[in-house]
């Protein structure tokens, strides 16, 4: 299958990572406020117990932000699918 490339304008660059940014940050803000959402994740390592319940809308944003940053990187490269 051949590989195509793929251009974008430094436009939509500039907007794909700002947006980022801003999943990124309003991630981190929800980390921070304790938001909480309807998923419970409890990991149990020996005597340690950590709880994500708390931290998992704030990484979703998290993940969300670093996905859209790199597939911006990669059509800035020109990797195609």
């Amino acid at each position: 299958m051949p590989v195509s490339t793929v251009y974008i304008s430094l436009t939509t660059a500039v907007g794909a990572f700002a947006l980022a940014a801003l999943s990124i940050v309003l991630g981190y803000l929800l980390i921070v406020g304790g938001a909480t959402g309807e998923f419970k994740f409890t990991f149990t390592a020996g005597p340690v117990q950590l709880n994500l319940f708390a931290f998992v809308p704030g990484i979703a944003f998290a993940a969300f932000g670093m996905i859209i940053a790199v597939v911006a990187i990669r059509a800035l490269m020109g990797v195609g699918k």
